[in-house]
């Protein structure tokens, strides 16, 4: 009888404590949201598209989209999911042939603040291999973005199963509304190149853990120039890529 009451208080002491921790755990999620929602941003984008195959030029054609990004610094350099602002890759898989040739270039664009203001913007860089591209406003101004991802820490112990949370914005039918989404950590990816496994997460959004510390941005994995795999880049990795994009615009 006694051990039966010890093991009741046990699993009760336990279950308190897990409790607990869920508890804060929601808490700091909430408090993300309401703190760092602005940190992931619609852009519009509207490009013409030159294509040729076999020996001839199709006509051009003009598209308008818009995707998300994620502001990643106070001057508002915005990294995002190269597939979700770039038809390349899916109009050579249309097209079916090695001799195909596609050029994207971009007339507008524009990063959509939350009070409807359209910030002018240009794109940095495209890298097909990561699927990232870098956005920039034209008039950069240090005050214009305050809110934006940065790590709080350098991030350890990354498990399977542990829950995460994907930041993103929904469409403008919804008044592109503020949203988290709860995940899971299923795999963790070290070689060749680190990435997470996270479900319900969207490209070119970011990815927080349990104690609301920046992971990473949700991008395609690349197989033979086609996106496949959603998967989660270390925000490290983002940052030492836009190291790089800024050195070049300097």
């Amino acid at each position: 009888m006694k051990l039966k009451i010890v093991s009741y208080i046990c699993c009760l002491f336990t279950f308190l404590q897990f409790s607990k921790s869920e508890a804060k755990q929601l808490s700091t999620w909430r408090e993300l949201l309401k703190q760092k929602s602005d940190c992931v941003t619609w852009v519009s984008l509207t490009m013409k598209i030159d294509v040729s195959a076999g020996g001839r030029s199709l006509p051009p054609q003009e598209q308008k989209l818009e995707a998300l990004g994620t502001i990643i610094a106070p001057d508002g350099l915005t990294v995002m999911s190269l597939t979700t602002v770039d038809p390349k890759s899916k109009i050579l898989a249309r097209l079916r042939t090695n001799s195909a040739s596609v050029q994207v270039n971009y007339t507008d664009v524009f990063i959509l603040k939350p009070d409807g203001t359209e910030i002018p913007a240009k794109v940095l860089l495209k890298d097909a291999d990561l699927d990232l591209a870098f956005l920039l406003p034209l008039e950069s101004n240090g005050s214009s973005f305050p809110v934006f991802c940065k790590p709080n820490g350098k991030v350890t112990n990354l498990e399977v199963l542990d829950d995460v949370v994907s930041m993103s914005k929904l469409g403008k039918n919804l008044y592109r509304q503020s949203i988290l989404r709860k995940g899971y950590v299923n795999a963790t990816i070290i070689k060749p190149r680190t990435y997470f496994v996270v479900e319900n997460s969207s490209p070119g959004t970011p990815v927080f853990n349990q104690t609301g510390n920046w992971l990473g941005v949700s991008v395609y994995k690349m197989e033979r120039g086609q996106p496949s795999s959603l998967v989660t880049l270390p925000a490290s990795d983002i940052l030492e890529i836009a190291d790089q994009v800024r050195s070049r615009v300097k």
